[in-house]
């Protein structure tokens, strides 16, 4: 059974996963890497499935020195969860929490599936501009979005 890491942040990142894991979780050796302020997405799994967390790389109304170390120490533990995990697959629903991590596991070989977020109608995310170079899979949600992703796929919303 492949091995899949979805990846996801608090609030609607969140609602995604929770979408894509009832229609794909059981199919697959599923884990998930959550925010660790996460406590919501945190209860409601733990007892389905296996889930690494790391910190957020960006907080509210923080210095940039207070973002680079985020960013330094969101690396280091999406590496130390890659090693861990050795996923086949790594699915971000589109939370910064996600570049390092799809970043490294392209490097290690990994596919990268990035879902740019539903509230994105016509202008690209800070996530979906850093990892379309990276993804193996791009997709989003409106098909507007295809004349800012011309290598997306768009097939509709999750709902």
């Amino acid at each position: 059974m492949k091995k899949v890491l979805f990846v996801a942040g608090s609030g609607g990142h969140i609602a995604q996963l929770s979408i894509l894991l009832q229609t794909m979780g059981d199919k697959y050796n599923s884990e998930l890497m959550l925010e660790k302020s996460d406590k919501l997405g945190l209860e409601k799994y733990s007892k389905k499935y296996k889930i690494y967390t790391a910190d957020a790389i960006r907080g509210k109304r923080e210095s940039i020195l207070v973002t680079l170390f985020r960013i330094l120490l969101n690396s280091f533990q999406s590496l130390v969860i890659l090693i861990a995990s050795n996923p086949e697959y790594i699915i971000t629903t589109g939370p910064g929490l996600g570049i390092p991590i799809c970043i490294l596991g392209k490097i290690a070989g990994k596919k990268i599936i990035v879902i740019e977020s539903w509230s994105r109608t016509r202008t690209q995310s800070y996530v979906g501009k850093v990892l379309y170079p990276f993804s193996d899979l791009f997709f989003v949600q409106w098909p507007e979005m295809l004349k800012q992703y011309p290598k997306a796929q768009y097939v509709g919303r999750l709902a």
